[in-house]
């Protein structure tokens, strides 16, 4: 199967899509194009099967965000200003269960990285931050992310990832 990962279209097959999670189906059917076009708070990106163009395998949501600086580990951010730094937000990431565990979710994340790269690159951004479900964290910290203070005790957990490690990573291989 040839997969191209791309900007939400609007005419997408997102109705089919079921990643297991109704916020994050409902967030894709209902809300994605909209926030997208409309509202301009968060542009999706979608993984379709180029056999089957428009039919939705997985998506991720980014968006502009920021956070105190003091929320943040320490020695990740010495000599950054004291106040609230710019950042790119993760929002969503899923993956329908067809197709689970097949390296979807790694190739979306990859193509997060590359897209929040240019974009510091462009505007000036240090780190990429996801509030991650409590049983994908140690999925999110294989890629580096790393717990922040700010999550419920039974709420997602926000975390960290610093640009500059997505950079060194890509030098070295």
């Amino acid at each position: 199967m040839a997969v191209t990962i791309r900007r939400l279209e609007e005419f997408d097959a997102t109705e089919g899509f079921d990643c297991g999670d109704e916020p994050l189906n409902n967030y894709l059917r209902r809300h994605a194009w909209i926030n997208q076009q409309k509202s301009s708070i968060g542009v999706s990106y979608v993984a379709v099967d180029e056999a089957a163009p428009g039919t939705v395998l997985g998506y991720f949501t980014l968006a502009a965000s920021s956070i105190p600086r003091d929320r943040l580990p320490k020695k990740l951010v010495r000599g950054l200003p004291s106040y609230d730094l710019p950042l790119i937000l993760l929002a969503r990431l899923a993956v329908d269960k067809r197709f689970a565990g097949r390296g979807m979710g790694r190739a979306l994340l990859a193509e997060a990285f590359r897209i929040s790269l240019q974009v510091a690159d462009e505007i000036g951004c240090r780190c990429m931050v996801t509030d991650a479900y409590r049983d994908k964290i140690s999925w999110y910290a294989k890629y580096g992310f790393v717990p922040i203070d700010g999550a419920g005790e039974n709420g997602p957990q926000k975390m960290f990832l610093d640009l500059r490690t997505i950079r060194a990573t890509l030098q070295n291989s």
